[in-house]
């Protein structure tokens, strides 16, 4: 009964042959270590990673035009799994020097992105870190064949929004102009005004930023690249798949907002509700749609034949190699260095932010007087920008003995994270118009900045600057330098967004912030006494 399945005959008399099965068993715990290795660098590196991930996946649910990201990620395993057969016949060559130095570097830039919540540069960080690991773990050989699949990974964040961003004031000119020339050709009389404002007999319909479609382009490159790298061969019919339906997108997206005209000429209402999303969603469908007959229409053209398989593959058929081994103390050290690099990021990550002492005292206490100005308890509920997700705000408006009046906004966070840090997509809107300028304390001159707000037909003038650890920032950089500083001198990573904002008067229009200099002049001290 000592015998192994092995050490039974392979015949019994009077019976038919057996066919003997490899153990399962021993196949089963030969596979151990590679599980325990997988696991031992996949838990700190997904506990690593998970603030970062958490912030794509709110991107993708909740932004206008990122819902592909959901589909990135799953492409790009398909790709890299693709790519098997060739990784099949690629030798594991750890990249000691290089790989280490890459993955450190990647870390760094990803544990600093998630201090400061910088979605940006942390989804660039993460993608980094990939490559960085295959490059030490598996050699420069593994990086070239799995380039593509990682660098697909892009399109699930952010990163290029800055190639549209230059697109989307053209855009939107554009989309506004033929729109109405679609809806004059179909009879229906509107009006073109301020470039963006299409004027129907029942409504007025605002073009604004997300109507522009610039950020359709991404969703529409995200499908089209991979599409046409596996469904056609000549490079002319790729790019010509591309190309087409980035235009088809944009015509789309014309007769989406000529549609809503339409709609709301005969009297539909709820423009911004489900109804808007559905056309929102019907540019993204009518791309897809394009992409996917385009790719079919174009092999057509190219008549490709069915071809054997390649060298490689057959060459892999009679081999029967059973791919890469794990093993070897190159690999083991290569393995050893990832991950004592992602562990110490993760036990950083989550032993820097200490909390916050908070507010040295509560914002409802500030001064009603300031100097020559006195608390104006006229209503007023104006908002010019915000953080609805800060901890603490302050909202007043003050009055000088002349009649200005000067609004006061202060929202504080007690830690930076997307969607609610001081330094992010919310006041960004604040720098496309900003003038960096100097407020005068006393003997000491403090940086601030200048800038003009957008109200409809008003343009409002304003001061603003960031308090973070008792000093003031202008420039969005430095503020974000002076967070992850504090996170790594000070555990925490707490700040404030100071404004104030003013309606230039008519015997004043020479200095619009005169008035906003003299009261952000005379509250610098007092921002000190309440933020940390």
């Amino acid at each position: 009964m000592e015998n192994s399945l092995l050490d039974l005959p392979e015949t019994v008399p009077g019976s038919k042959p057996l066919h003997v099965v490899a153990r399962p068993k021993a196949d089963v715990l030969r596979h151990y270590p590679v599980l325990l290795r997988v696991a031992g660098l996949g838990i700190p590196l997904m506990l690593l990673s998970a603030p970062i991930l958490g912030d794509l996946w709110n991107l993708w649910w909740n932004r206008y035009g990122f819902s592909h990201g959901f589909l990135v990620p799953l492409v790009s395993l398909y790709l890299a799994w693709l790519q098997w057969p060739a990784l099949r016949q690629i030798p594991i060559e750890p990249a000691f020097v290089p790989g280490l130095l890459w993955l450190v570097v990647s870390t760094v830039l990803l544990l600093a992105s998630e201090i400061a919540g910088v979605m940006t540069t942390g989804s660039l960080a993460l993608i980094m870190l990939l490559a960085g690991l295959v490059w030490l773990l598996c050699g420069y050989a593994y990086l070239r064949a799995l380039a593509f699949p990682l660098a697909y990974l892009i399109f699930m964040t952010p990163v290029l929004d800055g190639l549209t961003e230059p697109l989307v004031w053209p855009f939107q000119l554009l989309t506004a102009n033929m729109s109405v020339a679609i809806l004059q050709a179909l009879g229906i009389p509107v009006l073109l005004e301020h470039s963006t404002s299409i004027i129907l007999p029942t409504v007025t319909l605002e073009v604004v930023r997300e109507c522009s479609g610039a950020g359709l382009l991404i969703a529409v490159l995200a499908i089209g690249l991979p599409l046409a790298s596996l469904t056609l061969e000549a490079w002319w019919s790729r790019i010509t798949l591309v190309l087409s339906s980035v235009v088809i997108a944009i015509v789309a997206n014309w007769v989406r907002v000529a549609v809503m005209g339409i709609y709301a000429q005969a009297g539909g209402k709820d423009l911004h509700g489900p109804y808007h999303i559905l056309q929102g969603l019907f540019v993204d469908w009518v791309a897809f749609g394009f992409l996917f007959v385009g790719a079919w229409l174009l092999g057509k053209v190219e008549k490709v034949e069915q071809a054997a398989p390649p060298p490689s593959l057959q060459r892999e058929e009679k081999r029967r190699v059973s791919g890469p081994a794990f093993h070897g103390r190159a690999l083991n050290r290569a393995w050893w260095m990832a991950c004592v690099t992602i562990a110490t990021a993760t036990l950083a990550l989550y032993s820097l932010d200490r909390g916050t002492s908070g507010l040295k005292q509560e914002l409802a206490t500030f001064p009603t007087v300031i100097g020559d100005w006195v608390i104006d308890y006229q209503p007023n509920d104006e908002s010019l920008v915000g953080l609805p997700d800060a901890d603490e705000t302050l909202a007043r408006t003050y009055r000088a003995s002349d009649g200005r009046r000067v609004r006061l906004y202060v929202a504080y966070t007690r830690a930076q994270r997307q969607g609610k840090e001081v330094v992010g997509m919310q006041t960004a809107p604040l720098h496309e118009k900003a003038d960096a300028t100097i407020l005068q304390v006393g003997s000491k001159a403090v940086s601030a900045n200048r800038t003009i707000l957008e109200r409809g037909r008003r343009s409002i003038p304003a001061v603003f600057w960031y308090h973070i650890n008792g000093r003031s920032y202008a420039g969005r950089t430095q503020a974000k330098l002076a967070t992850i500083e504090q996170a790594f001198l000070r555990g925490r990573t707490d700040g404030a967004l100071v404004l104030v904002s003013a309606e230039p008067r008519k015997d004043q229009r020479d200095d619009r912030w005169k008035a906003q200099e003299e009261f952000a002049a005379a509250i610098v001290p007092l921002m000190r006494e309440y933020l940390p």
